[in-house]
């Protein structure tokens, strides 16, 4: 099965196998550091999208910061639906389909899809096309490896074809080293990395790229 195809993630999301990976975790961590780099007031009563919600878990946070909002998780996989309506049914609206399908919002979320995608472009601009504006967080120059799913490296400078949009790099638990890791495997282990002709590694974080209309 290739990766990242819709029949790769329905048989992960079916199987039990993101939930197995703390994939649950993940998404709510995710989702309560981004939340501080969003220019969304918390009065905010419109629409907000999160497109690729997995299993939804990012829902409850934004529930709890933005309680006028309307929301909805979006996915390709139909058994993540299901238990997102089974879950997270009474605090948000789920639907099934992709960035073509994709309805119209006052906000879209993408949080750590688009490495994923190999038109990530294009999506973002059918993303665009749906909303007044756009939150894209991926991972930051990130070195690939082949037969792995992140397909994209980003840059700040990624989706400058689409347009005017700031961005905002940051460590986030989930992704970035934190504590004991951080200390030993970045900064004490490049004390010796030039001594064996190694790179320098540096902390892995995030990017959120915003757009505006």
């Amino acid at each position: 099965m290739n990766i990242n195809t819709r029949d790769y993630w329905e048989a992960r999301f079916a199987a039990g196998d993101w939930e197995a990976k703390s994939g649950r975790e993940q998404t709510s961590l995710f989702a309560r550091t981004q939340m501080q780099y969003f220019q969304i007031p918390y009065d905010f009563s419109g629409t907000i999208l999160d497109f690729g919600c997995g299993l939804g878990d990012a829902m409850p946070v934004y529930r709890r910061a933005y309680r006028n909002a309307s929301l909805v998780g979006m996915d390709i996989s139909g058994s993540a639906i299901e238990k997102c309506k089974e879950r997270y049914g009474r605090i948000a609206q789920f639907i099934r389909g992709d960035a073509i399908q994709v309805p119209e919002a006052d906000v879209i979320i993408a949080s750590n899809v688009l490495e994923h995608l190999s038109n990530d472009t294009e999506v973002a601009g059918l993303l665009l096309a749906k909303c007044r504006s756009l939150y894209i967080i991926v991972p930051y120059m990130e070195t690939l490896h082949p037969g792995t799913e992140h397909v994209n490296s980003y840059s700040k400078s990624h989706f400058a074809q689409l347009g005017e949009y700031s961005c905002v790099l940051f460590p986030t638990r989930g992704w970035s080293q934190y504590g004991w890791e951080r200390w030993f495997n970045v900064y004490l282990k490049n004390v010796v990395r030039p001594l064996f002709g190694k790179k320098i590694v540096r902390r892995s974080n995030q990017i959120l790229f915003h757009f505006e209309k």
